[in-house]
């Protein structure tokens, strides 16, 4: 008897092969890839002629992450592009019809109502020096943003598993991300503090910026789903950025991917590489001033986390809101020159000091536990940690998972991801992935396979790996 299979899209070498649909006497279906079946119901099989790209994708959702694959860094010159963003998504995930994502949709609830309490000065005061309400709202755009783009992707997600491909105009992201937004970041003279513009570039492919994030899901899910040349390319492609880019937590994810192409367990892979960076960040708060000395990228960071524990601490676990800074104005350690991290607030103008109070801590999770305390800090964690590719996933399918997890949790533990539109649509969109891979992957009593189900459809098409 062939074995029955059902793959998702890239999840084996196979995937481009000829799909057969036989209908049988008794309305069921069987759906062919090439010599194995899966039988399938009327209703499962409708979801795979009902979910081609459509209108909906490919001039509303699609559109909006090819416009952040080609910006790149250079999305925050151009925030009338990204101010159009959210509302598409919105209206592309209500038209679906999809469940937005719980966990997180109550963390945004409680943003709402932190701010609230904001504008009514209802929480506890830290070191902060600086209130401004209208400062509010724009603190707020980011996390309401990276929502919006997840629930879209979600949506967009399951019709694309349905389908068997995740991985559709894959080439158009990879070509945007990789070679359009450097000519774009150029031509803005986009670069970082104390780096010329080409340098900045070349180490920006390191970083987990917004094409950068899109690109990776594709160039991954290509390492583990596909045989043969595109694997070697992919391959290839990463070991490059990882020897160029000065960013170190790019070679770790690198080295992460490595490990699991030859065999190591994927879900173990993410508790050692979150291991690694909490481990490392809580190493270097024991002798912040030395860290600073020895990385001062890095050390500075820790600074920053620092600071938020302490203002934890000052409110009693309740967080200090919304409408102030994050971060000190200047940090002073012991034998080192004054590290202005931003302006003086009476010197510069309002536009200016909104701007600069929406700057985060460069560390996600911490931003939430400094803004809505331990509340926030949990629910967040736990809205992530949602995401985690389940077990009993094909192998392939699995490691690419896994991957974009990796992803998502290290471009929110060294970055502000979800507080900076550089970053959260990236994030946004990997996350509606997993999302929607969850919705889908359903356990079978006992011990079997996963199941690969429509997410309110009691019956479903057993999902096992092909060998």
């Amino acid at each position: 008897m062939p074995q029955a299979a059902n793959s998702l899209s890239g999840a084996f070498p196979d995937q481009g092969r000829s799909r057969t649909v036989v209908r049988q006497a008794d309305d069921s279906e069987f759906v062919i890839f090439g010599s194995h079946f899966t039988k399938t119901s009327p209703r499962s099989a409708s979801l795979y002629s009902g979910a081609r790209l459509d209108r909906l994708d490919t001039f509303v959702f699609l559109p909006c992450m090819w416009i952040a694959c080609a910006l790149g860094f250079a999305i925050g010159d151009y925030p009338l592009l990204f101010s159009i963003m959210p509302p598409l998504c919105l209206v592309y995930a209500i038209v679906r019809g999809i469940t937005p994502p719980r966990l997180l949709a109550t963390y945004v609830t409680l943003c709402l109502i932190g701010g609230v309490l904001s504008w009514g000065h209802a929480f506890p005061r830290s070191w902060q020096l600086v209130f401004l309400a209208d400062a509010i709202p724009r603190q707020l755009i980011p996390i309401i943003s990276f929502f919006i783009i997840a629930w879209a992707a979600k949506a967009y997600f399951l019709r694309r598993i349905q389908a068997q491909d995740i991985f559709a105009r894959g080439g158009v992201f990879i070509a945007l991300s990789y070679f359009v937004a450097p000519i774009i970041m150029f031509v803005n003279d986009v670069h970082y503090e104390g780096d010329d513009t080409a340098s900045t570039i070349l180490a920006a492919y390191g970083s987990f910026i917004n094409n950068i994030a899109l690109a990776s899901f594709f160039i991954f899910g290509h390492l583990f789903c596909s045989r043969g040349a595109r694997r070697h390319a992919c391959l290839v492609v990463i070991l490059l950025i990882a020897a160029t880019s000065h960013f170190i937590q790019f070679k770790l994810v690198a080295l992460a991917a490595i490990l699991m192409l030859i065999g190591f367990p994927p879900r173990s892979m993410i508790m050692a590489v979150i291991a690694v960076f909490v481990a490392s960040y809580a190493i270097q708060a024991c002798d912040i001033p030395g860290a600073v000395a020895r990385n001062p990228d890095k050390g500075i960071r820790v600074a920053f986390i620092a600071d938020a524990f302490q203002s934890l601490i000052d409110t009693s676990g309740l967080g200090i809101g919304y409408g102030t800074e994050s971060v000190r104005w200047v940090y002073r350690f012991p034998g080192m020159p004054d590290f202005t991290f931003m302006p003086d607030p009476t010197t510069i103008s309002k536009a200016r000091l909104m701007e600069v109070l929406s700057r985060g801590v460069h560390n996600s999770f911490a931003q939430a536990m400094l803004r809505l305390g331990l509340v926030g800090l949990l629910l967040l964690t736990f809205a992530m940690f949602r995401a985690l590719p389940p077990r009993g996933l094909p192998k392939p399918v699995q490691c690419h998972a896994s991957m974009a997890f990796i992803v998502i949790f290290v471009a929110c533990f060294v970055n502000p991801a979800l507080e900076s539109p550089r970053q959260l649509i990236g994030v946004g969109f990997a996350y509606g992935y997993l999302l929607a891979l969850r919705s889908c992957a359903k356990p079978r009593p006992g011990n079997g396979p996963l199941r690969l189900a429509h997410p309110g459809d009691s019956r479903s098409i057993m999902m096992t790996e092909v060998v």
